[in-house]
């Protein structure tokens, strides 16, 4: 049986259309500035491109996951978080590693980026196996958590022992130019005013869509907000393949995914327990560990990504999208196949 989808005249809501829109406005705003102002404000305390590319930059492009999909949760829409969290998981393979390839070509795999990798599919690895036998509920949720902590302590450790040796880090250098300082804690809490209060008008707009289109709000954040809240993925890995730096343009994905999944999706867990809906299970999990081993291919093969890899990976996500809205059971199908 097919899946409802959203009509013209649902899409046309004006009200609705205002919310999402403006919402996602405030979003990049606020991403923007809570970054710029952060960087400068890191640099001025004596913070090393190091500490700035790690943290501040890395949870920046991950700012917008990470509030909308907690705003989710809190506000009674675990379905809208739980959608956004593995849509975006998708989209930022399929989308934004294809997207800058058609302007640029670049090669997979480089400093850093191996641990990352594992990093990437332990963190799929444990969303897809513990959502499948446990609802998600805070002890869930601390795990998440606790494994991110672990890998970025890690990840610190091994890009400071690697520049003290003298080798490529694979973590962006930043410059002390940026706003004054003055301006910049000016616009720490004005970015996250602006994430605040933009992830609330998406959830409020992405939930009334699906009331009205009579659509479940899972359906929502698999499409809608997760190709929204991945835009600034999307700009910040177009910026880099303008400058040709391949290595920000895989490391930005890589490091978005493992914050997105193991950072939102553990403090979305902390708001349960719940389930999951049963279609992520036949479905959308499955498309998410194939995104995975997809980028893990690439990144192990260091292969080149050309235009034609790109449509290749855009047609793929067009194929998911399609699988999804006709309900495709990736899981049923499995089991026919079996026997």
């Amino acid at each position: 049986m097919s899946a409802p989808v959203l009509t013209p005249s649902t899409l046309a809501d004006p009200v609705l259309l205002a919310s999402l829109a403006g919402g996602l406005l405030l979003l990049a705003l606020g991403g923007d500035l809570l970054v710029r102002g952060a960087v400068r404000a890191g640099r001025a305390l004596g913070a090393s491109p190091l500490i700035a590319g790690i943290f501040i930059v890395a949870l920046g492009t991950s700012l917008p996951e990470i509030f909308v999909s907690v705003n989710a949760a809190f506000t009674g829409s675990p379905g809208l978080a739980v959608g956004n969290i593995v849509g975006s998981s998708i989209a930022n393979v399929f989308l934004v590693l294809a997207i800058p390839a058609l302007i640029f070509p670049f090669a997979a795999g480089g400093p850093g980026q191996g641990r990352a990798l594992f990093a990437t599919l332990l963190a799929t690895a444990l969303w897809i196996g513990m959502t499948a036998i446990m609802p998600l509920s805070p002890l869930v949720g601390i795990c998440f958590l606790m494994v991110l902590i672990g890998y970025t302590g890690l990840s610190l450790f091994a890009a400071r022992r690697d520049e003290v040796a003298g080798k490529p880090t694979g973590v962006r250098e930043h410059e002390a130019t940026g706003p004054p300082l003055w301006r910049a804690l000016i616009y720490i809490p004005l970015g996250a005013a602006a994430l605040v209060f933009g992830s609330g008008y998406i959830v409020e707009g992405a939930d009334g869509l699906a009331r009205v289109a009579g659509v479940p709000e899972e359906y929502i954040g698999l499409t809608l907000l997760a190709v929204g809240t991945s835009l600034p993925e999307i700009g910040a890995s177009l910026a880099a393949a303008f400058r040709k730096r391949s290595d920000v343009v895989v490391g930005n994905i890589l490091g978005s995914n493992i914050i997105n999944i193991l950072g939102a999706g553990g403090i979305v867990a902390m708001s349960g327990p719940f389930e999951i809906a049963r279609l992520f299970h036949t479905y959308d999990h499955w498309v998410m560990g194939f995104a995975a081993l997809v980028l893990a291919v690439l990144i192990v093969t260091r292969a080149k990504i050309g235009r034609l890899l790109a449509l290749l990976l855009l047609l793929l996500y067009a194929v998911y999208i399609y699988g999804l809205v006709n309900g495709v059971s990736l899981l049923g199908l499995y089991e026919t196949l079996r026997g």
